[in-house]
C-alpha cells in the first residue's frame, strides 16, 4: 500500500493502483452499481487527447518543463490506447465532469512519474499542476464530449454502411420478384420484394447522410475557457496555440468555441446528435418488424421470404424456429430510444454556468452508438444476408389478388372495379378472370393490363395506359 493526501487528509492506496487520492475517495463512497468509466473508454480516450495538446501547448509557451510535458504525453498516448484499463474505477454515476477529468489525470500523472523514475509517486509529476496545467473540468470535459461523439458518430456511419449494403444486395438479388405490397396489413398493389429491400436500404442511406452531417459540426472546442468562460487561469499565449495542438492531436480540424460561455453551457448539441441516432434506431426497428412479418410462417403466415435459422424457437413445439435476430432488434433499439430520455435528463442537471454535471448524457451517446452500432452488423450478418425468397408464393398471391381490379377502375371508374373485385371474391376467382367474365375489355387486353410483370414498373404502365387509353371510359 501506498499513501496520499490531498485536503481531507491521508488515505492508503494499492501499489498497483494507477489512481490516486481523488478518486480513491469517488470509488470509496459512491459504490451504486458495476458501471465505471472503464467501460466507456472511448470517453477516456477523449480526454486523453485534450491533456496531450494542452500538455503541448503549455510547453510552446514556456509553462511547462519539456522534459515533464515528454513523459505526460507517452502517458497520456497510453491511456488514450487504452492501456490502463481497470484503472478508471469511478462510478459512472459519480463520472460527472470532475470524477472524469481528475481520474484521468491521476492516472497519467502516476504513469508518467513511472516512465520518468520507475516509480508513481516520484518524479514531482502533480495531477492537478501539470497534467492539468491550463484546464479545468469546465472547458475539459465539453471538449472531449465534442471528440467523443464524432468518433462515436463515426461507428454508427460505418455500421449503417455496412447495413445499406447488405439491404441493397438484396434489393437487386430480388428485384425480379413480383409480390403484393400491402397497406394496413391489406392487398395494395404488386409490387417487387427487390423494391421493398430498396426502400429499405435507401431509407439507411438517407440517414448516414444526416449524420455525416450532423457529425461534421462536432468540431468545437473550450479548452482556454477554463472554469466559466473568462480565461482564468490559462498562461498567457496558451488560448492562441491550443487550437492547432488540438487539431494535430487529433487528426482533424478542430476550433474554439465563437462564444465559450455558451459552449461550456449548452445542452442542446448532443441531444441534437442523440436524435439522430434514435432515428435510425426506428428504421433499423421497422426493418427488422416487416423482415420478421414478411417471413412469418413457415404455412400459416406471409411466407414470402425464408429468415436463416439461427436457433430453435420453441421449448414445447418441435422443429418451431423463431426470428430471434429480429426480435434482438427491437430490444436494443428500444433500447437506443429510452436512452434519450435519460440523455435528457441528464444534460438538464447543470445549472448556470455548466451545461450539464452528470455524465449521463455521455454515457448515453456511448451506449446508443455502440449498441446500434453492434445490432446493425449483427442483422446484416445474421439474418439479412441469408434472406432468400420463396417467388412462386410470392408471385401466386400477387395474381390471386382483388387489388387488380384497380386496372380496371383507372379505366372504367371506381365502380367498375369494385365490380370486378367483388365478382372475383363471390366466386373465388383471379381479377383478370372476372374482367374476361364480365367483358369490360377484349381478353388480348386484359392479358396485357393484368400481366403483374407490367403492374410494378410505372413507366410499362403510362406505356399500357397510352395504349389503351381509347378504351377509357370515366
Amino acid at each position: 500500500m501506498r499513501k496520499e493526501h490531498d485536503g481531507l487528509g491521508e488515505m492508503d492506496l494499492p501499489d498497483s493502483a494507477y489512481w490516486g487520492i481523488v478518486s480513491e475517495r469517488n470509488k470509496r463512497a459512491f459504490n451504486v452499481g458495476s458501471l465505471t468509466l472503464d467501460d466507456y473508454p472511448s470517453y477516456i480516450r477523449a480526454v486523453a487527447l485534450c491533456k496531450i495538446a494542452c500538455a503541448r501547448a503549455n510547453v510552446e509557451i514556456g509553462a511547462l518543463d519539456p522534459t515533464k510535458a515528454k513523459f505526460i504525453e507517452e502517458a497520456a498516448w497510453e491511456v488514450a490506447n487504452g492501456k490502463f484499463k481497470g484503472n478508471f474505477v469511478v462510478n459512472i454515476y459519480r463520472g460527472s465532469g470532475t470524477p472524469t477529468n481528475m481520474i484521468v489525470n491521476e492516472v497519467i500523472a502516476h504513469r508518467a512519474n513511472e516512465l520518468m523514475t520507475g516509480d508513481k509517486t516520484k518524479g514531482g509529476i502533480h495531477p492537478n499542476t501539470h497534467v492539468n496545467m491550463c484546464q479545468s473540468t469546465n472547458d475539459l470535459i465539453p471538449t472531449a464530449k465534442e471528440i467523443v461523439i464524432y468518433e462515436e458518430l463515426g461507428k454508427v456511419i460505418s455500421a449503417a454502411e455496412y447495413f445499406a449494403d447488405a439491404l441493397q444486395a438484396k434489393a437487386d438479388e430480388f428485384a425480379d420478384v413480383i409480390k403484393m405490397g400491402r397497406t394496413c396489413l391489406q392487398d395494395a398493389v404488386p409490387m417487387t420484394l427487390g423494391q421493398e429491400f430498396g426502400a429499405f436500404a435507401h431509407a439507411t442511406k438517407r440517414l448516414v447522410k444526416r449524420l455525416k452531417s450532423e457529425q461534421s459540426r462536432w468540431n468545437r472546442s473550450c479548452i482556454g475557457g477554463t472554469c466559466v468562460g473568462t480565461g482564468m487561469g490559462c498562461m498567457p499565449g496558451f488560448r492562441k496555440v491550443i487550437e492547432r495542438h488540438l487539431s494535430d492531436v487529433c487528426g482533424r480540424p478542430i476550433y474554439t468555441e465563437e462564444d465559450l460561455f455558451d459552449g461550456m453551457m449548452a445542452t442542446d448539441g448532443i441531444v441534437i446528435a442523440h436524435a439522430h441516432l434514435q432515428a435510425l434506431a426506428t428504421v433499423v426497428w421497422k426493418t427488422a418488424r416487416d423482415i420478421r412479418l414478411l417471413g412469418s410462417g413457415p404455412r400459416a403466415g406471409f411466407g414470402e421470404i425464408n429468415l436463416p435459422a439461427v436457433a430453435p424457437g420453441s421449448s414445447i413445439m418441435p422443429g418451431k424456429v423463431n426470428p430471434v435476430i429480429p426480435e434482438m432488434v427491437f430490444l436494443s433499439t428500444d433500447r437506443v430510444c429510452s436512452n434519450h430520455a435519460g440523455l435528457i435528463a441528464g444534460v438538464l442537471s447543470g445549472w448556470l454556468e455548466l451545461g450539464t454535471s452528470s455524465g449521463i448524457p455521455v454515457k448515453s451517446f456511448i451506449e446508443s452508438s455502440d449498441l446500434l452500432s453492434r445490432t446493425m452488423r449483427v442483422f446484416a450478418d445474421k439474418c439479412i444476408k441469408g434472406i432468400t425468397a420463396n417467388r412462386e408464393h410470392c408471385r401466386e398471391m400477387t395474381e390471386k389478388s382483388t387489388s387488380l381490379a384497380t386496372m380496371v377502375s383507372a379505366l372504367f371508374g371506381y365502380e367498375v372495379g369494385t365490380k370486378i373485385a367483388h365478382l372475383a371474391l363471390d366466386e373465388d376467382i383471379t381479377c383478370k378472370e372476372a374482367a374476361k367474365k364480365a367483358h369490360v375489355l377484349p381478353n388480348e387486353v386484359i392479358e396485357d393490363l393484368f400481366n403483374v410483370d407490367n403492374l410494378v414498373d410505372a413507366d410499362k404502365m403510362e406505356e399500357l395506359f397510352a395504349k389503351y387509353q381509347n378504351y377509357r371510359n370515366v
